[in-house]
């Protein structure tokens, strides 16, 4: 496992005053704490998440593996790359945080890159309640299925120590709010690189990037061919830009215009911070 993962994770002590929470299981390391007692202490823990714990390294990343397979809608080259991004790994773990003293537990999944290559922290899956109260949050705007489909393996997801990341469901309206309450601020006006304007109403944040201010966005005044739901495009505080899908032939990363939240997924997934 990734020697910054336990770093990460540590709680405070006289040697380590300055830990990250008040209080850590690590529930793959703890075998003999009975399910009756962890989830009245993690009320939101998935079962599921208990028994991968209790599963050998291996095994919980092969499970996890055919999870994702089996909950992500199909795209080309998505399946392939999940399988590469799994071999890439050397371990799973389950590790449950309670950040100050009254805090209630959270659970997080925590994906270890062989040979110290970094890990990335997935939060519980959003329930039916969840999504519900999200999607009655923005009736007007179709979702990527893929983007939908996520969510109920992680709702957030971050990239090591980062503290933003993909937003949970739950923050996604008031993160919408915060982000045109920032565009007003700057002037209230956003236009693609080539200088076309953009109405920022249409542009809806999903991930921001740690410590920058950087965002990812469904765009709803772009729903790609062939594909269903919206497009999502990068925006950039500095330059008050988002990045222009018409300016190449196909949208890719190379100016970080994606017709699908998945193939930013691999993007995202394939650069270790």
């Amino acid at each position: 496992m990734d020697i910054y993962i336990k770093e990460f994770y540590q709680q405070p002590s006289d040697d380590f005053p300055s830990g990250n929470f008040h209080q850590v299981i690590a529930l793959n390391e703890a075998p003999d704490i009975p399910w009756d007692v962890i989830s009245r202490q993690v009320p939101k823990l998935k079962k599921g998440w208990y028994e991968l714990a209790h599963l050998t390294a291996q095994d919980r990343i092969e499970f996890t593996r055919d999870f994702w397979l089996a909950t992500l809608p199909y795209y080309p080259h998505l399946q392939e790359f999940v399988v590469r991004f799994f071999n890439s790994l050397d371990d799973i773990g389950i590790y449950l945080t309670q950040k100050q003293y009254d805090d209630e537990f959270e659970a997080q999944m925590v994906y270890s890159v062989a040979n110290n290559g970094g890990f990335f922290r997935g939060f519980s899956p959003a329930d039916e309640t969840e999504m519900s109260e999200f999607q009655k949050s923005f009736p007007d705007h179709i979702f990527p299925p893929d983007y939908i489909a996520f969510m109920s393996i992680h709702n957030g997801f971050c990239k090591a120590t980062d503290s933003t990341g993909i937003f949970k469901v739950e923050h996604m309206l008031e993160q919408f709010r915060a982000f045109q309450s920032m565009i007003e601020n700057m002037g209230g006006t956003v236009t693609t690189e080539r200088g076309i304007v953009v109405n920022p109403k249409t542009l809806i944040p999903f991930y921001e990037s740690f410590g920058m201010p950087f965002f990812q966005c469904f765009w709803s005044d772009w729903y790609p061919q062939n594909v269903t739901g919206m497009g999502n495009v990068y925006f950039s505080v500095t330059s008050k830009t988002v990045s222009d899908p018409l300016n190449y032939e196909d949208a890719s990363s190379l100016n970080m215009s994606f017709t699908t939240f998945a193939k930013w997924l691999m993007f995202y997934l394939e650069r270790i911070a």
